[in-house]
């Protein structure tokens, strides 16, 4: 199998990755890690309107992010796929750690460095 990505398969992952540049589908993302959860209880965890959440919810559904099941009378919502959080934390995870070098690199006595070179100061 070839690992390489054709043009396709980025427009893909760009499409899908869209998704996650707002910030409030991210939280509403980080509220259904856990459990399936209705609109209203993730309305609540994101800080949103109902109205708004539910807006969200669409567009996630409709990329295949997340996955809506009806019981009773309410819609509950989970993540389509594990795999998805799992890239997620992945990538949370790598950031974090960007971040940690990042601070550890401006407190140290060399200073801040980036692409090898040590900026200075004025």
């Amino acid at each position: 199998m070839n690992s390489r990505m054709n043009n396709r398969s980025c427009e893909l992952l760009g499409d899908f990755f869209a998704i996650f540049a707002h910030a409030t589908r991210m939280r509403i993302f980080c509220a259904l890690s856990g459990e399936p959860r209705t609109v209203t209880e993730v309305a609540g965890y994101a800080g949103v309107s109902i109205a708004n959440a539910s807006q969200h919810l669409r567009l996630m559904r409709d990329r295949g992010a997340v996955a809506a099941e009806k019981r009773a009378q309410s819609v509950y919502y989970h993540i389509a796929d594990p795999r998805f959080l799992e890239a997620v934390m992945l990538i949370r995870a790598t950031l974090l750690e960007t971040l940690q070098r990042s601070t550890e690199q401006a407190a140290s006595p060399a200073g801040p460095r980036r692409r090898g070179r040590i900026f200075q100061t004025a």
